[in-house]
């Protein structure tokens, strides 16, 4: 078989699976919308796109799209007003509809391991979000408002290239979770420190030299996470931190770590 009919060969399985997962679908949103269900699963399933009748389910609440092959999200992903939980997590999403902001109702967004270069701005106007997970995606940036999404208490922005974190990010104060690991940090800003509910900061897998002393401030914060980046010491004033169990250094040069910090009872630096 030359290279010719194996790439036409190839070609009709991979179109022959697209029609099967579309089908499959569809009958999956009919049975769906007969029943007036609030929960739709169509994850693994192999799709490619997205059967116009899914955005007829108005009753829908929960709907997963997960594990596909889908690489662009519909603008009429906003006909679905009541959806709380939209999941669409390991497909080749490039672009999130800039309407995405209409779904007033969202409380659980999952867009992670996706190839979503931006944040759309509107996302910032999602009022009743709890949980954000955009991790492992081409993020360089944050929208300048994210700091608006004041319902948020998870905020997962792991294994991207984020350079900087704008400062409204600091009005985030329900935050309890945040995940920045395995980004471009050179800095942090000090705004984090207003994140009065965090906690838990997990920064790791960064270029950091230095820890802003505001980090003083935190209230809440049970754990840091430090590992592998550039830092030489840790600010003394982290001390004041009365909830504070353990920060991680793993992988630093570290060459001196205060002694109040060494002298916190109740405090593991783990640098192993």
């Amino acid at each position: 078989m030359d290279k010719e009919t194996q790439l036409e060969e190839a070609a009709k399985i991979y179109f022959g699976r697209a029609k099967r997962a579309f089908g499959a679908a569809r009958k999956k949103i009919k049975n769906a919308d007969s029943q007036g269900a609030v929960e739709l699963d169509l994850s693994d399933m192999e799709l490619c796109e997205l059967p116009p009748e899914l955005f007829s389910l108005k009753n829908l609440e929960k709907l997963n799209l997960d594990g596909n092959k889908i690489t662009c999200l519909p603008e009429e992903i906003a006909n679905l007003k009541k959806l709380r939980h939209l999941s669409i997590s390991g497909n080749g999403i490039m672009i999130l509809p800039k309407n995405l902001g209409k779904l007033k109702k969202l409380e659980r967004l999952y867009v992670g391991y996706n190839t979503i270069s931006e944040l759309p701005d509107t996302i910032c106007d999602l009022r009743n979000l709890k949980m954000l997970n955009a991790a492992g995606n081409l993020l360089s940036t944050l929208p300048q408002n994210i700091g608006n999404i004041k319902s948020l208490l998870k905020l997962s922005l792991h294994d991207n290239m984020i350079e900087s974190l704008p400062k409204s990010i600091g009005n985030l104060r329900n935050l309890r979770k945040l995940f920045l690991d395995n980004n471009s940090l050179a800095s942090v800003s000090a705004a984090l420190a207003n994140l009065r509910n965090l906690e838990e900061l997990v920064l790791s897998g960064n270029e950091l030299k230095r820890i802003p002393k505001e980090f003083s401030g935190f209230k809440k914060l049970r754990e840091l996470l430090l590992d592998e980046n550039r830092l030489t010491t840790l600010p003394a004033d982290l001390a004041k931190n009365s909830s504070l169990n353990l920060i991680g250094l793993f992988g630093n040069p570290v060459k001196n770590i205060p002694r109040e910090l060494l002298n916190k009872t109740r405090l593991i630096i783990d640098r192993d």
